[in-house]
Order: C-alpha cells, then sequence, then structure tokens
C-alpha cells in the first residue's frame, strides 16, 4: 500500500512537471515572435511604416498593425521570427 502511494505521488510530480515544462515552452515563443514595437508612438495607422520601422529600427523581420481588444486604438507590433 504504501508502495503505491510512493508511485502514484512520483507519477504526479512528474506529470507537473511536463505541464509547467510544456506551458514554459509555449509562453517563451509567444513571447519571443510577436511584441509590441519598443519605438512606435501613438496610433498605428499604416502598415507599411509599422513594418519598415520594426526592421529598420528593432531588427525584426516585418513589421503589421493591429487592432487592439475593445476601443483601444491600433499599435505596431514587430515580429522576430
Amino acid at each position: 500500500m504504501a508502495k503505491s502511494k510512493v508511485l502514484y505521488s512520483a507519477f504526479l510530480a512528474t506529470l507537473f512537471c511536463f505541464l509547467i515544462a510544456s506551458t514554459e515552452m509555449i509562453r517563451v515563443e509567444a513571447i519571443g515572435c510577436e511584441t509590441p514595437s519598443a519605438t512606435w508612438k501613438g496610433a498605428c495607422v499604416v502598415t507599411e511604416d509599422c513594418d519598415n520601422q520594426c526592421i529598420k529600427w528593432e531588427g525584426a523581420i516585418h513589421g503589421a498593425c493591429h487592432l487592439g481588444f475593445g476601443w483601444s486604438i491600433s499599435q505596431c507590433y514587430c515580429y522576430f521570427c
């Protein structure tokens, strides 16, 4: 009986570790690819301007304007992967 509790606890601990590791990997990938521009100020209206600024100023691969949620203004997002 004691052995089965130890095995069950070890199984749950291993499962929990895999769950946390997979969640961290997803979060890191999401943060690394698309981030709000650090140099853009104000509303983003022209995607080409955002694209040029992300490439030239921030070293990104691509940039694009995205409308925020609700009534928020559009923002410039830079893509690094």
